[in-house]
């Protein structure tokens, strides 16, 4: 660097930088504080509702309501799943009760959410409360001066030191907690999360590995693509035409997936047949990196809407994994190739409304028109699918309600519970149109999801 060139950077004002820093830490810190700000509140829900419970001389099932019911009313008015915020809300108890150092250098804007999420983490396994405290404190002095990417290695070792049980002791407890859970994701994906040990999660992975690298491995040998029966008989048509084996080779044509995606369809042909395996139900011509592999194995209750014109290969509306998410209309397709049997469903293209229902049998009519309506659970906010849900008087038979559509729709099992254990009400204004009114006054109104999966712009299809 020239002489010119060190005095035009030493001559630069660094006042402005120095703003934006002392901007972005200020806000960093009033960010911190709202948080918690809201931790309190949230606590102090948890223990107005613990309050309430206290009276009670029942099983905790019916104690827990008072908490689902303040969870719900503070969910809908902010929009969000009550499921979420009850989780809010204990974590918050959790906080504010455990781990008082913590939220007061929140408060103080000494550390940002982040350091108070790792602290948290950390620390929860340590079941002494004295030592939880002691280790809060020690935590936040590190975390003043560390990032939380940095302060989580730290912080895990320290609550290593207030631990009064070894690690193995530990691990035969956390066993307990292996679980797979669903989560949905946008462009009709979703994720499939195992939580075990950690041994069988990295063994589960490698050899999800080896087997991918055998499969490509394989893929680049020659008549890898037609299979040792094809094979041989090549060869035997060769020598009977006076051609050599490797003259009548097959073209090698590489597997097109990449390591991640073999891992992935080899992971559901195992779980889906037992065993890695082409799928018989996909076109041999169809390309692999789809990954279209297992679903001719599915066997669970799935229910999928389909619109009509895009399973004549009229539209490329997607379908719907009902109560979930959307999906390609290629998955749709294959899997309606697949099905003993359809319930059809007609609707107003403009309105969405329901117009009919075939198969008219008593009650499975009822039921069949209620699940293709609903589509989910009707408590605002809630998509557990029909499936799922329990279907549930408006008002009680017991009270002279009549099991009809105008007075059923389909309520989770945790909802229908809330319902009915708290003082949450629920009217039918016509149409599946819920009036929900919550303990406080509140009116919440749920529509039933509109049918609408297509725009129509020329005459009915033929069917």
């Amino acid at each position: 660097m020239s002489s010119n060139q060190t005095m035009d950077v030493e001559a630069l004002d660094d006042a402005p930088v120095l703003g934006l820093v002392e901007g972005i830490v200020a806000l960093r810190q009033q960010a911190a504080q709202v948080h918690a700000a809201e931790v309190r509140l949230l606590a102090g829900a948890g223990e107005l509702a613990a309050s309430r419970s206290a009276v009670l001389r029942s099983d905790s099932r019916e104690r827990e309501m008072h908490l689902r019911s303040i969870a719900a009313e503070l969910a809908l008015a902010v929009r969000a799943s009550d499921r979420t915020v009850q989780r809010q809300i204990n974590d918050a108890v959790v906080l504010a009760d455990d781990f008082t150092p913590v939220l007061e250098a929140l408060e103080e804007g000494r550390i940002f959410v982040g350091h108070a999420r790792v602290i948290v983490d950390a620390g929860t396994p340590i079941q002494d409360a004295e030592a939880r405290v002691a280790f809060a404190t020690e935590a936040v002095s590190r975390a003043e001066n560390l990032s939380p990417s940095r302060l989580r290695p730290a912080v895990e070792a320290l609550a290593e030191r207030f631990q009064p049980r070894t690690v193995t002791e530990r691990h035969r407890d956390a066993r307990a907690d292996r679980a797979v859970t669903v989560t949905d994701r946008a462009d009709g994906m979703g994720e499939l999360t195992y939580i075990g040990p950690a041994t069988l999660v990295h063994g589960i992975y490698d050899r999800l590995t080896q087997q991918a690298r055998a499969v490509r491995n394989a893929a680049a040998q020659p008549g890898a693509s037609f299979g040792p029966a094809a094979v041989a008989a090549d060869s035997a048509g060769a020598e009977a035409s006076g051609q050599t084996a490797s003259d009548c080779a097959p073209e090698l044509v590489p597997d097109p997936r990449t390591i991640d995606q073999l891992r992935a369809d080899i992971f559901a042909d195992m779980l889906l047949t037992s065993a890695p395996q082409d799928d018989p139900t996909i076109d041999p011509s169809a390309d692999p990196s789809l990954g279209f592999g297992g679903l001719g194995a599915i066997r669970a209750i799935v229910h999928v809407t389909v619109p009509a014109l895009s399973l004549a290969g009229l539209s490329d509306e997607p379908a719907e994994l009902v109560g979930r998410a959307p999906i390609d209309i290629d998955t749709a397709r294959h899997l309606a190739g697949m099905t003993s049997g359809w319930d059809r469903v007609l609707s107003d293209p403009i309105t969405g409304g329901i117009l009919a229902v075939d198969r008219y049998t008593p009650n499975a009519d009822l039921k069949r028109f209620l699940r293709a309506r609903d589509e989910h659970c009707r408590f605002p906010g809630c998509r557990q699918p029909v499936h799922r849900c329990d279907i549930d008087h408006g008002r009680d038979w017991a009270h002279g309600g009549t099991t009809c559509a105008h007075n059923l729709h389909h309520l989770c099992r945790r909802h229908h519970t809330l319902k009915h254990a708290t003082a949450w009400q629920v009217r039918n204004l016509g149409g599946g149109i819920l009036e929900w009114t919550s303990p406080t006054g509140q009116i919440y109104i749920d529509h039933p999801p509109s049918r609408v999966r297509f725009t129509p712009t020329g005459p009915p299809p033929p069917f």
